[in-house]
């Protein structure tokens, strides 16, 4: 069978007694993946290249051929068939196959954040109970390559995990007509999906800021393009209208603990006495920044985060945060697929939610008066 990577790093991770197999992608080789069922509108090569404005030749040849024509080229016609949900056919559904490969890929938007490897943890112990191997796929929050990765993967594999996928819902619900697919962190219509309802804890939070006098508070957003972040904003906007806060959302450039430092100058032009970043690393960032410039948190500012992790117990001062068991979110998408591959146990549902926890920390104290930059 030929190689459908040009070159790849593999990194063998042991994690709790299992293991699994992460790739990173470097380059790709030709290699065409593709079926699609009878409930989804096909889309043709044909369509690619009408709406991409070129030839059908050369789009036939950024697929097929990709060195004999730009590098540009090649990712355009990519992002136009992404967009239109377009996946080769040359690959026929799971369930006309006669054997199991026992290796189920996971797509990970990035792997620098740790509740990703918390939920790989529960994938994977739940998997290996059944004989399955995990083989993680870190996409770098690039829809582009979350889809050229998944199509190549699908002919080897036995199932596929968006773990809070940037690509379209129409691209994914193409992928789930070919191989068993389940979403998390993200609601797709026509596919399983595990989400966190984080309503009820986020609720919580807000209402505990109320009662320590903040009746202001800023939103520090995750990544553009995440489904969770338009659902956490969405969540505290609406608590914030019935309990009667005022919110503002401040722009995120990343996720990670920088996001949270560079947005300290933007907070800092019309500060209120509480913020609420998308994750924990974030909120840690932005605690670093903000003591840095001798603004002491939370005396002259209260901070939350999302997530749980365990870097924001151990920081200082603690953080307080809207906890999220991400192993058994993990666990909920690999029981998923356990009962569609091998039929044991019923099925959860479409759409299974899982609870979230408001942990108040030294993070947050009565509100002070307002911060001056």
């Amino acid at each position: 069978m030929r190689a459908f990577f040009a070159a790849f790093v593999v990194f063998l991770a042991v994690s709790r007694g299992h293991a699994h197999t992460m790739v990173r992608m470097k380059d790709s080789e030709n290699g065409q993946v593709g079926g699609c069922g009878a409930h989804v509108p096909r889309v043709r090569l044909k369509d690619v290249a009408e709406a991409a404005g070129l030839s059908l030749t050369t789009v036939s040849r950024a697929f097929s051929r990709p060195g004999r024509v730009s590098e540009h080229t090649v990712r355009y016609v990519h992002e136009v068939a992404n967009r239109l949900g377009y996946i080769p056919d040359q690959i026929a559904p799971v369930e006309d196959r006669r054997t199991l490969h026992s290796v189920i890929a996971v797509l990970v938007a990035n792997l620098d954040n740790p509740v990703f490897v918390d939920m790989m943890h529960g994938l994977d112990r739940r998997f290996a109970e059944y004989g399955f191997v995990t083989s993680v796929v870190d996409f770098q929050e690039d829809p582009v390559r979350e889809m050229e990765v998944a199509e190549r993967l699908v002919p080897f594999v036995d199932a596929l995990i968006f773990a809070s996928p940037r690509t379209s819902s129409t691209s994914i619900r193409k992928i789930a007509q070919v191989v068993p697919t389940v979403a998390v962190d993200r609601v797709v219509r026509g596919v399983p999906s595990v989400v966190v309802d984080d309503r009820a804890a986020t609720a919580d939070a807000m209402e505990q800021l109320l009662r320590l006098g903040h009746g202001k508070l800023t939103y520090l957003s995750g990544p553009e393009g995440s489904w969770q972040d338009g659902y956490r904003w969405n969540s505290m906007h609406l608590a914030g209208r019935r309990i009667g806060m005022t919110m503002r959302r401040l722009p995120g450039e990343s996720f990670v603990r920088d996001g949270g430092r560079m947005a300290v100058d933007e907070f800092l032009r019309t500060p209120t006495t509480a913020l609420i970043a998308y994750d924990d690393l974030m909120a840690i960032g932005f605690m670093e920044e903000m003591r840095a410039r001798g603004y002491a948190v939370p005396e002259r500012c209260s901070v939350v985060g999302f997530d749980g992790i365990v870097q924001g117990a151990e920081c200082a001062p603690a953080l307080s945060t809207i906890a999220i068991d991400y192993h058994k979110l993990g666990e909920a998408a690999a029981n998923h697929l356990i009962t569609r591959l091998l039929h044991v146990g019923e099925s959860a549902g479409p759409i299974v939610h899982m609870p979230a926890e408001f942990i108040p920390r030294a993070s947050i104290a009565p509100a002070p008066p307002i911060l001056k930059s």
